[in-house]
């Protein structure tokens, strides 16, 4: 029999402290309301080229190949007011996460869950708007899926890294660069990425260049960032 201090029992009490506190969340974000007719969450302009219909709640989106493309699409969500969590991610950490524009105050770390992975994903599923997953998360294919009909049911948002089967929308990372070094002087500013859009809600894959700012500040200095749009057909060469 377990009691209070075992370490099983103090695992299972710090997460019903969490779920506890992140209830009074599921009134501010309409939870008894199915997630398509909920607004869609607020995403960054320089990334609405990669989903055109915006950023839907009870999604999930994988994404391969950029923590940073991750936070970012977090970002403008946060901002507006909307509750984040990264879990098993232990190389993001806040300078990151304010980098790319997530409000800290409303922003939770956990970065080893270990075998609590699903409780831990679950817990924040249940009370927060976007939920970013690392790659090596301790979840079966079993788990993914109750996750997955959870943030569905509760008009999250799941933003996973890596593989995710049947995620809606699939983001690959093909080619990454960096801009803004000369011949021995200047500084890393921009990041050029071309991403692979799929998912079994896309249709065909579209291939999508942007260019990030890598430096603090400049992405809302700017007007926009460069973007353009490849079609690609079944064979994958661009058309």
């Amino acid at each position: 029999m377990s009691t209070p201090t075992d370490p099983d029992a103090s695992q299972q009490q710090r997460l019903s402290r969490a779920r506890a506190a992140l209830k009074g969340v599921e009134t501010r974000i309409g939870a008894g309301r199915p997630a398509e007719d909920r607004p869609v969450l607020p995403l960054a302009p320089e990334l609405e080229s990669l989903l055109p219909e915006g950023l839907g709640r009870g999604q999930v989106i994988s994404v391969t190949g950029a923590t940073s493309l991750m936070l970012m699409l977090a970002a403008d969500a946060s901002a507006a007011g909307s509750w984040t969590a990264a879990i098993g991610m232990p190389t993001v950490g806040v300078v990151a996460a304010a980098r790319r524009g997530i409000a800290l105050e409303r922003f939770a770390l956990i970065p080893h869950p270990g075998a609590q992975a699903a409780q831990a994903v679950g817990a924040c599923v249940d009370g927060m708007d976007v939920v970013l997953l690392g790659e090596r998360l301790a979840l079966s294919d079993a788990d993914r899926r109750r996750l997955a009909s959870r943030t569905k049911e509760r008009g999250g948002l799941i933003v996973a890294a890596g593989e995710w089967p049947g995620a809606h929308v699939t983001l690959t990372v093909e080619r990454s660069s960096w801009d803004g070094l000369g011949a021995g002087d200047g500084r890393l500013i921009e990041r050029e990425l071309t991403v692979a859009v799929g998912g079994r809600r896309q249709g065909a894959v579209r291939r999508v260049r942007l260019t990030l700012d890598a430096a603090p500040g400049l992405r809302f200095a700017r007007p926009g960032a460069r973007v353009d749009v490849d079609r690609v057909n079944t064979s994958g060469e661009v058309a």
